[in-house]
């Protein structure tokens, strides 16, 4: 469906959120997505492989994708991204070709910008350009960042950031369910699945309880994010 016909502005106040987008008005937002679709996908649909040609990029408006490298069944994970979440943009502004796959985890829906009509209006609109580039640097220090952050975190640190991900609670208790498998879980935080349940059995303590159907109950968000903010001894 073109992004024209949309009844309501969910697209363009979720393009709102996205630092590439930040700041540029809905006309010329419009400009960029011409010929824009929204596709909902099935779990485990392969949106591009490592080595394709970019036919554009994607926004996640509901559900996760997982990135990765290596072969589909042994796969490397990077990464599971979720809404509001830009997939494969840097494909366009480098060679050409995705550095690594991607596929859906669950059920998505996608808004799927297709690679010409976007890139012709960026030649059209060197402000809009240059504009998005200073949006992806800003991104890039960021992401620079939240990997050096990482690296200093403990598994349980790691684990807590995530769960703490999961809820808008600033303090109290709250229970909150992973939003996929444990294992998907523990690839994209850098551990294995046993270090994962390491990790769950220390947090413990701090009141956080695992159980059944993969949630887990929260007795003290404000006191696990403190202890996620801590120096790590490991």
């Amino acid at each position: 469906m073109p992004v024209d016909d949309f009844p309501d502005r969910e697209i363009l106040v979720s393009l709102g959120l996205v630092p590439l987008f930040a700041g540029i008005g809905d006309a010329d937002l419009r400009l960029l997505l011409r010929g824009a679709r929204t596709d909902v996908h099935a779990d485990g649909v392969m949106l591009f492989q490592a080595g394709d040609a970019a036919q554009g990029f994607f926004l996640v408006l509901d559900g996760h994708v997982e990135l990765f490298v290596g072969d589909p069944a042994r796969a490397t994970v990077l990464d599971v991204v979720r809404r509001h979440a830009i997939l494969g943009e840097a494909a366009l502004f480098d060679d050409g070709c995705h550095p690594h796959s991607a596929r859906t985890v669950g059920h998505a829906r996608l808004l799927a910008v297709p690679r010409g009509p976007f890139l012709m209006a960026l030649d059209q609109r060197v402000d809009l350009a240059l504009r998005m580039l200073g949006s992806m640097s800003i991104r890039l220090r960021g992401l620079v960042g939240q990997i050096a952050e990482l690296k200093l975190k403990s598994t349980a640190q790691r684990l807590s950031g995530f769960l703490l991900g999961l809820t808008p609670k600033a303090e109290g208790p709250a229970t909150v369910r992973f939003p996929y498998d444990k294992r998907l879980a523990a690839e994209a935080l850098g551990m294995t699945a046993e270090s994962l349940s390491r990790a769950l059995f220390r947090l413990a303590a701090l009141g956080v309880e695992s159980r059944a159907e993969n949630l887990v109950v929260i007795a003290d968000v404000a006191r696990l994010r403190a202890f996620c903010a801590e120096e790590s001894g490991e």
